[in-house]
């Protein structure tokens, strides 16, 4: 065998080794989240623009397989920091890249509400879950994906006010039959809690008030492409993405969702 083969071989088994060590394979994989025999027709409800990438992929996914999928953003995220736009602009901005990151995603619709970013916890939430029903009503969604409500992925006020405000409309008694939580393996947790500035600074030091365990995990290789053009789509939101995507500017797309190649949610109503 020749040094270059020898080398070659070191470095897949160096990479199949860390994607491995990073991912939880006791966690059943499904190419779709979506119920057999239920309408097809999927809504995330996110905080801010940009809370769509803990499930691009997956989210790519089901729009390719011809789902009606629908984005639903609380606020527009003008709170953002470190911008360089006033808090007016930066929600027109946000607003627009919300709908780009819909194109890219091959969403159905993209819908950007107006409550203040940052302000979810002290917010009327019977106001806005009147009108989260109102648009769930609407488009009469099977499968809801949303953050969970005990951490919200890594701390965030807004995203925990969202999680629970999606797990009690899931709840109640209509089209939902099935929300899932986004999540991370704890191999993830612990690599973000190194490397992730957010993760640092907001989680959760007690594992039981974490990231639920989760129940699934979606393959996204596929759709390595149409996530890093995501990435981009958000570019009020640079320093935010490169802290919470380490590296995805420094190594080829095709690689990088490879090593980072499933998304993980925790089924959190069944019906």
């Amino acid at each position: 065998m020749s040094l270059l083969a020898v080398l070659l071989a070191l470095a897949i088994g160096t990479f199949l080794v860390a994607r491995g060590q990073l991912n939880d394979g006791a966690v059943p994989s499904a190419r779709s989240l979506l119920a057999p025999g239920q309408p097809r027709t999927a809504m995330a409800i996110w905080a801010h623009p940009d809370d769509e990438i803990t499930s691009a992929g997956t989210l790519a996914n089901l729009a390719r397989e011809g789902a009606t999928v629908v984005l639903v953003y609380v606020t527009r995220g003008e709170a953002a920091r470190d911008t360089g736009y006033s808090r007016e602009d930066l929600a027109e901005v946000r607003r627009k890249e919300a709908q780009a990151a819909g194109a890219t995603l091959g969403a159905h619709a993209v819908e950007v509400l107006e409550w203040p970013d940052g302000g979810l916890a002290t917010a009327d939430g019977e106001a806005i879950k009147a009108v989260l029903r109102e648009r769930i009503d609407h488009w009469r969604p099977s499968l809801l994906i949303s953050f969970d409500e005990r951490v919200g992925y890594y701390g965030h006020p807004d995203h925990i006010a969202v999680g629970r405000w999606a797990r009690e409309l899931a709840r109640e008694d209509n089209s939902i039959r099935r929300l899932y939580q986004a999540t991370l393996p704890r191999a993830m947790i612990r690599l973000a809690l190194k490397l992730v500035a957010a993760f640092r600074d907001n989680y959760p030091s007690a594992p039981e008030a974490g990231l639920p365990a989760p129940t699934v995990a979606v393959p996204i290789a596929g759709q390595a492409s149409v996530k890093r053009r995501l990435l981009d789509v958000h570019a009020s939101q640079a320093k935010v993405i490169a802290d919470v995507q380490p590296g995805y500017d420094r190594v080829p797309a095709w690689l990088y969702y490879r090593l980072f190649d499933r998304e993980y949610f925790a089924l959190a109503v069944s019906k």
